[in-house]
């Protein structure tokens, strides 16, 4: 028998073509209970401070708040998720929004265009650390 699934994961990004993709490789992993969406900044900050996600896959450009304000906010020692769940995924990342995610924390990044492959291996390697026993299941 299965051990029941506990962790859940969080799409912040405001593209439904994004999300959808996002989803479905979530949902192939085969790990988490709950796949949360959120469409901009402002329902993100809501969502996360409510809730602890495992993985905090998280876009850059939103409208209503940026993924750096969301950052900025978890890295309130407070804050119930860690800067460690992030996995920044974006088609842009400059080398002035690369270098305010590391100085705030943020260790993970996914450049857009990515395939299935490449997403397993960036969250197996923060399930890793932050949940070993997660993918033992």
């Amino acid at each position: 028998m299965n051990a029941p699934l506990t962790d859940d994961v969080i799409i912040i990004d405001d593209d439904r073509g994004v999300v959808e993709v996002l989803e479905l490789y979530c949902e192939n992993i085969g790990v988490f209970r709950n796949i949360i969406k959120a469409r901009d900044g402002s329902e993100a900050s809501k969502k996360l401070s409510n809730q602890k996600f495992a993985i905090i896959l998280l876009d850059i450009n939103m409208p209503k708040k940026s993924g750096l304000d969301i950052i900025k906010e978890l890295s309130d020692k407070d804050h119930p998720n860690n800067l460690e769940n992030v996995i920044i995924v974006s088609g842009e990342l400059n080398k002035d929004v690369l270098a305010a995610a590391m100085k705030n924390g943020v260790k993970n990044f996914l450049v857009k265009p990515f395939d299935e492959a490449q997403f397993i291996e960036r969250v197996a390697g923060v399930l890793k650390k932050v949940r070993p026993n997660l993918l033992n299941k």
